[in-house]
């Protein structure tokens, strides 16, 4: 029968070996990776805040008057996928949009009508409760002013019922069941024809359902995954 302490003493020299060789190789290449990601963090901290100088420019513009979107050609690409979407949903208030693919031809551009868009906040509803079942919620809202009058808007974004079920508001979902009928309230006092008022509804809407992607951009750092070498 093998000596037992003769074999551990073999596998503990080889470990003891490895350790000696390795160990200090390891460190070294940690402390020489941790130095380098520190000299990145601080180059690219100038432009992450140039970034986010230019993002509270953008929010301050729209919460001005958000029009300066309209010869943006984000928008005009939202428009023309808004165009060619199908709602999959009975509800949804209007079948297809009735407003020119280049927003800068819009009713709304040719007007006296400030459109104010501010206070954009995202929500955690972690005790939403539909048709009889519980689900974590997740929604906008913003302020949405029109000329003097104004309006705090919800929009739903996504709600999980479990970890194989969740439901997202596409942005014609949001635009045609949640942001129009508040777009449509606010226009009712405002003389304007009731033609005119249908299609700035539609043309202000969809202005601010495409706002939502200006809003929710952050500014952009560099991702490096990097995890400390460990013994299996």
């Amino acid at each position: 029968m093998a000596d037992s302490n003769f074999l551990l003493s073999n596998y503990e020299e080889l470990v003891q070996n490895h350790s000696s060789q390795f160990d200090p190789q390891i460190a070294s290449l940690q402390e020489l990776v941790m130095t380098r990601m520190q000299e990145l963090r601080e180059a690219e901290q100038s432009l992450v805040e140039a970034q986010a100088i230019e993002l509270k420019r953008i929010t301050d513009a729209l919460a001005s008057d958000a029009r300066c979107l309209l010869s943006t050609p984000g928008l005009r690409t939202f428009v023309q996928e808004l165009k060619q979407t199908k709602s999959k949903n009975w509800y949804t208030r209007k079948s297809e949009f009735s407003i020119a693919e280049d927003p800068t031809t819009w009713l709304l551009a040719t007007l006296s009508l400030p459109i104010g868009l501010s206070n954009y906040q995202t929500h955690e509803d972690l005790d939403g409760y539909d048709d009889e079942r519980n689900f974590i919620g997740y929604s906008y809202t913003l302020s949405l002013r029109l000329s003097s009058v104004e309006r705090s808007v919800e929009i739903p974004l996504k709600r999980i019922y479990n970890v194989n079920e969740s439901r997202e508001t596409s942005a014609k979902e949001q635009i045609d069941y949640y942001i129009s009928g508040e777009v449509e309230d606010l226009l009712e006092e405002m003389k304007y024809t009731e033609s005119q008022k249908q299609q700035l509804a539609a043309e202000i809407s969809t202005l601010v359902g495409y706002s939502l992607k200006i809003f929710a951009l952050q500014p952009t750092r560099a991702i490096f995954n990097y995890s400390s070498t460990g013994e299996d």
